[in-house]
């Protein structure tokens, strides 16, 4: 899924666009997409087979008929463009899952995996990507995921979910479509989707938060606020409307608000293992190897399943000669990884210890 949005540069810009509407639902794949899932999966018996097989199928190439799929994260497709494109990020790849496993009478759910989503720093802008995957309850008790990888993976230590619509994800959809407007400089189309994204539910705080940095853009400030004040309304606990509105705040000179807000947002961010990692990154960059393993420390309390965590921590001890630490934050990183990626960790591991001989 696309990032949102968190002290976003005002630039003045132009009118209001007239609103179009979209020839096509967003997560609805043709026939021929459904086809090709029944063919995969005519073979198998029970769910978790028909759903491994489909699974494996999407991430083999081409060549040895499979889908060849591949992450790409420059626009964010409709189910159908994934299937014909064969590219998508996890938004569009989560669209696609489920409606193929409607496809197969199966019952997939949407999900955003609340603990996998990432931060990060583009010059002025902070971002979030959010992560989405697609939730199957398997009978009795056993719940599995299928995210960017060929192997479906369990839910249970690995993701914190929380279960989406049908008409949320389509509202997720449009937003980030309306970021993606905003990067390429088109507002008034960025409008277009922000606008498209709150007609179709705007009970969601994102779709209220984007429609004000694109009302920043254009140089709209009272609109904006409003609208980070109705994104604030949905969910108080929105650490970007509250970024947004600390920006906004004290752009205008309203700096006990700014003050307030800020003290809020990182009430809020404080408990986001990702953000703590985030800045344990950054303190890094800036050569501060022991305040970054205090904040990586944090992240990996919330949330030890994430590899990238034992990684950083690694870099960090490495920085400060703790080669043994180093050793053993790999060694946990390399635990925690996918089978796509354990390759990966056990490259850097042997190489650190290599160096030990």
């Amino acid at each position: 899924m696309r990032p949102v949005l968190w002290k976003v540069p005002v630039l003045v810009g132009s009118a209001l666009a007239a609103q179009a509407p979209m020839a096509e639902d967003p997560l609805s794949l043709p026939e021929e997409a459904i086809a090709f899932a029944r063919r995969i999966t005519g073979s198998q018996n029970g769910t978790k087979p028909k759903l491994q097989a489909f699974l494996s199928a999407v991430f083999r190439p081409v060549e040895e008929g499979g889908l060849g799929m591949v992450y790409d994260n420059t626009r964010t497709r409709t189910a159908a463009e994934v299937w014909k494109e064969r590219k998508a990020n996890c938004l569009s790849l989560t669209a696609f899952y489920v409606a193929s496993c409607q496809g197969i009478h199966i019952d997939a759910q949407y999900a955003e995996a609340l603990n996998t989503n990432r931060w990060r720093r583009e010059g002025s802008l902070i971002r979030m990507e959010r992560h989405l995957v697609a939730l199957v309850q398997l009978p009795p008790l056993e719940d599995v995921v299928a995210d960017f990888l060929p192997q479906l993976r369990r839910r249970v230590g690995l993701y914190r979910v929380s279960i989406l619509s049908r008409r949320q994800v389509t509202a997720l959809f449009f937003s980030n479509r309306a970021v993606e407007e905003l990067d390429r400089s088109n507002p008034d189309q960025a409008m277009v989707m922000a606008q498209r994204a709150l007609a179709t539910d705007n009970t969601l705080s994102v779709g209220w938060n984007i429609l004000g940095v694109v009302q920043r853009h254009m140089g709209e400030d009272v609109k904006a606020e409003e609208s980070f004040r109705k994104a604030l309304a949905c969910d108080g606990r929105d650490s970007f409307a509250i970024g947004n509105m600390e920006g906004l705040m004290r752009a205008q000179g309203r700096l006990e608000d700014a003050q307030r807000f800020r003290e809020l947002g990182q009430e809020v961010r404080k408990k986001d293992p990702y953000f703590n990692a985030f800045l344990a990154e950054e303190a890094l960059e800036r050569g501060e190897s022991e305040e970054s393993v205090r904040l990586v420390n944090r992240a990996i309390k919330l949330f030890q399943y994430e590899p990238e965590f034992h990684l950083l921590r690694a870099r960090a001890h490495i920085t400060l000669g703790r080669v043994k630490e180093a050793l053993r934050d790999l060694e946990a990183a390399h635990r925690w990884a996918s089978p796509a990626e354990q390759a990966r960790y056990a490259g850097k591991l042997n190489a650190l210890r290599n160096t030990q001989e």
